[in-house]
């Protein structure tokens, strides 16, 4: 049986290692601010009151966990307790798109590609300032 060797465009491999880093960095960040937080290291929000309102839409359950109306991104103003640096790593992951797809533009030798992956990051970066702009309560 021969071997066939295919062709892989360095836009798509600059897209596929980007996208891996930042999935990466973002699963650790997770992980380890998650596990801190499970112990009881400096939480913002006490564990037992995120068990018993965590089926809530996301304005009823800030309501009824810290009395507070969510606009925007509320955890970054709390970046020194470890729950909501576990959030950051969903950010992180958040945007690996984001910066795939301008690693893929750096990359692109067609203009046609190029355009088009500069539409999409446009609509990405819309999609992330949104909830600030428009203060969406992220339900």
């Amino acid at each position: 049986m021969s071997e066939k060797k295919v062709y892989i465009d360095p836009m798509n491999i600059a897209f596929a290692k980007i996208m891996e880093i930042f999935t990466l960095v973002g699963l650790l960040v997770m992980l380890i601010f998650g596990l801190l937080y499970i112990m009881g290291m400096n939480p913002y929000l006490n564990i037992a009151s995120v068990i018993n309102h965590w089926g809530l839409p996301a304005s009823k359950f800030w309501s009824q966990t810290k009395g507070i109306q969510v606009k925007g991104y509320v955890f970054l103003h709390y970046l020194n307790t470890m729950d909501c640096l576990s959030m950051l790593g969903i950010c992180i992951m958040a945007l690996a798109p984001l910066f795939s797809v301008l690693g893929a533009v750096l990359r692109a030798r067609n203009k046609i590609y190029t355009i088009l992956l500069i539409i999409l990051m446009a609509e990405f970066i819309f999609a992330i300032i949104r909830p600030i702009i428009m203060a969406a309560g992220g339900e």
